[in-house]
């Protein structure tokens, strides 16, 4: 059975994966801010939340199975990443006799688990990239979110460019002749949200244009990997900790700045796109790795370092959408919306 692959893949992974690791770190600074209430209280009921998680992966999969078009798929994605967050942050009642919900070594359980569909998803991109006729059926797609009233123009633009390039590649040129008869409509989002949503864009966009973009991510990231082993170190020497958390908080600082560093290499070396790559990297490393460990240590300085790294991944991936080559451009249909699809976090 031949399968056509998304364009989008990534961009929707980066959006699960984010909405999941960002829902544990919430979900855990709530509890410990709240004294870790129970759903049902003394009743002799308990509502663990990895029910809701359940709940919310089952309506991710409504929504793909029920709509067709891309409309859903962004929404898919943010929901069923919120619903692993949940379900997965339970893990240490899963793999324990006692059902220990702080079960110490559950922090690189789902680490592991995040990581490794994250590398997986990218090597098998890097690996086997979309073929011509791949490329014709995502744009097949937008053509469904056009006759449904929800293509915007510049889309529809940069897909008709797309199947320009494609030239006489089958169902390339009928494709084109109908999306250049489809009348473009705005988004059809609330309009408050997407004034927001634009807000947000352009502010990353401003910083992406700025000469001080690298400089800028350069010393964030090395603030904040600074600052979590400076939190780390701290609870060695007060033993506070276990040693399994440190390690782990100390591992994913040292290969965020190795990152960081190679970024500002590339950098200055004029390779722009390596440059961000890297940045990306590094941002996803500390995301995935050190904040899920340091929020054993310390929730307060693990919320802050999610925030950061979503500043940083919502620069990164502007900064990379405007370095982008035209012909890339053209093979992912649509990697110019991937600083949008980050912002909405």
């Amino acid at each position: 059975m031949d399968l056509v692959r998304s364009e989008k893949a990534i961009i929707h992974l980066t959006t699960f994966v984010v909405a999941g690791v960002s829902t544990i770190l919430i979900t855990r600074a709530y509890l410990a801010l709240t004294g870790y209430p129970q759903i049902g209280g003394d009743s002799g009921l308990h509502v663990a939340h990895v029910l809701p998680g359940g709940l919310l992966m089952m309506l991710a999969l409504v929504l793909g199975f029920a709509y067709i078009g891309r409309g859903p798929r962004p929404v898919a994605a943010l929901l069923g990443g919120v619903g692993f967050g949940l379900f997965i942050d339970e893990v240490g009642k899963f793999v324990t006799a006692d059902n220990d919900y702080f079960f110490e070594p559950a922090a690189a359980i789902m680490y592991a688990v995040f990581a490794g569909l994250v590398v997986a998803a990218h090597t098998w991109r890097r690996h086997r990239p979309l073929s011509d006729q791949e490329k014709v059926a995502n744009a097949a797609h937008v053509l469904v979110d056009g006759l449904a009233g929800r293509l915007p123009d510049s889309r529809r633009r940069e897909v008709v460019a797309t199947l320009e390039a494609l030239g006489h590649v089958r169902g390339a040129p009928e494709l084109r002749e109908l999306l250049t008869m489809v009348e473009p409509r705005p988004p059809t989002l609330p309009q408050r949200f997407e004034r927001l949503w634009g807000t947000v864009a352009e502010a990353f966009d401003r910083v992406a244009q700025s000469r001080f973009a690298a400089p800028l991510l350069a010393v964030l990231f090395a603030f904040q990997a600074i600052g979590a082993a400076l939190v780390a170190v701290g609870l060695w020497q007060t033993g506070d900790s276990y040693a399994v958390t440190i390690c782990g908080v100390l591992i994913g600082t040292s290969a965020s700045l190795v990152f960081a560093a190679l970024g500002v290499r590339m950098w200055r070396m004029n390779s722009k796109r390596s440059a961000l790559d890297w940045f990306q990297r590094s941002a996803l490393t500390s995301l995935l790795l050190t904040q899920v460990f340091l929020f054993a240590a310390s929730q307060f300085a693990a919320v802050i370092g999610l925030l950061v790294d979503l500043l940083l991944l919502g620069v990164v991936a502007t900064s990379r959408a405007r370095v982008l080559p035209r012909h890339d451009r053209g093979s992912t249909l649509g990697d110019d919306h991937e600083k949008a699809q980050l912002s909405t976090f």
